[in-house]
């Protein structure tokens, strides 16, 4: 999913959805902002911003700041951030009503996206956008999500699977590739893994093992 084995400083990475509702992309989101145990992070522009399910993807609050608000221009906020900080999470200034107010108020010129990519990559920190970021290094679309866990009509919700495609002119060889994660429940964690991918056994007839001697 990572071309360059994680996300390198600098990096800008959009985060979004084409699954029914939207669905998947919030927790693909903290995923990626639990990658780096050590890292402090800020999320701005979030203010329904789930800490407790932050703390159960391992994301270390007490390495966390909220800016619920970032006033009129989250942009100057976000290139204030990246000099002090290692993952910055935002909301897309193209999406959503403060965006649109951004977008309306100043735009979002190529030269302000270029100021705000130095910063990133002078400062070492890595933006993670939710939602649409026009040039973005790396872009992460949730496609299909599967749950798991009712059974036969009862059960509780457990694990949860994203199918991921991988794009976004940073993407090298993974370009268009899609690949499957599983959120695994526990008692108080979430894990994020790989499915089974080995193939299942060849199931070879009975009679074709006699023909070719096969014991």
């Amino acid at each position: 999913m990572l071309p360059a084995g994680g996300v390198p400083h600098g990096y800008v990475v959009s985060v979004a959805s084409s699954a029914l509702g939207g669905s998947g992309a919030t927790r693909l989101l903290l995923a990626l902002m639990s990658a780096q145990p050590e890292a402090w992070i800020a999320v701005v522009g979030m203010p329904d911003f789930g800490a407790l399910a932050a703390a159960e993807m391992g994301v270390d609050l007490s390495r966390l700041g909220l800016i619920p608000d970032p006033g009129p221009d989250p942009l100057q906020v976000i290139s204030a951030l990246a000099d002090g900080v290692d993952v910055i999470a935002a909301v897309s200034p193209v999406e959503g009503a403060v965006g649109r107010a951004v977008i309306r108020s100043m735009g979002l010129p190529p030269a302000r996206q270029r100021v705000l990519t130095g910063r990133l990559r002078q400062g070492g920190a890595v933006l993670l956008v939710a939602g649409r970021w026009p040039g973005a290094d790396l872009v992460f679309t949730v496609r299909e999500v599967r749950w798991s866990g009712i059974g036969q009509g009862y059960g509780r919700l457990r694990d949860r699977e994203l199918d991921v495609r991988v794009a976004g002119r940073r993407a090298g060889a993974a370009l268009g590739a899609t690949v499957t994660l599983r959120l695994r429940a526990g008692r108080n964690s979430v894990m994020v893994e790989a499915p089974e991918t080995a193939a299942p056994p060849l199931a070879i007839p009975p009679q074709t093992i006699a023909q070719t001697g096969v014991d």
